[in-house]
């Protein structure tokens, strides 16, 4: 069954092992309150992320870390789930010397926003270009903006 409004992001082999060992497999353990993790959170994971998820991850892995030169691979998510790898994509966390967490945010937040980012940037590069210092012409710009 496919979901709606399904957005790809493409990661590296290290955003791919970050994300793998930020999360862990949630369950619904018997006799148990709620839906708990396979493992405790902390250390080791950062949240409790559905089978499926933990699985599309784990296929990205096998890709990037493979013998062929796949330098990323596509990673099909629904808003929730981008949500959901955003709490674990702190922007200082390095990876195999690699910004994992920057670059992750980045990917993230321009499959969620691209739209509105499209639009804020354009908008930006106006206002930047604007030879005046005049902060009613500004503010009359942002105005017909919003």
């Amino acid at each position: 069954m496919a979901k709606a409004n399904m957005k790809i992001i493409f990661l590296t082999r290290a955003e791919a092992l970050f994300l793998d060992d930020a999360i862990t497999v949630m369950t619904d353990r018997e006799g148990m309150a709620g839906v708990i993790g396979m493992r405790p959170i902390a250390p080791s994971a950062m949240m409790s992320a559905p089978p499926d998820l933990v699985e599309r991850i784990g296929m990205v892995v096998l890709l990037t870390t493979s013998s062929s030169d796949i330098k990323e691979a596509p990673l099909e998510l629904d808003d929730q789930e981008l949500y959901l790898l955003r709490e674990c994509a702190q922007s200082a966390i390095k990876f195999d010397d690699e910004l994992v967490g920057f670059n992750l945010k980045r990917k993230i937040y321009l499959a969620l926003l691209e739209d509105n980012y499209k639009d804020s940037l354009q908008f930006a590069k106006l206002m930047a270009d604007m030879e005046t210092d005049s902060g009613t012409a500004k503010q009359k710009a942002r105005e017909n903006f919003s």
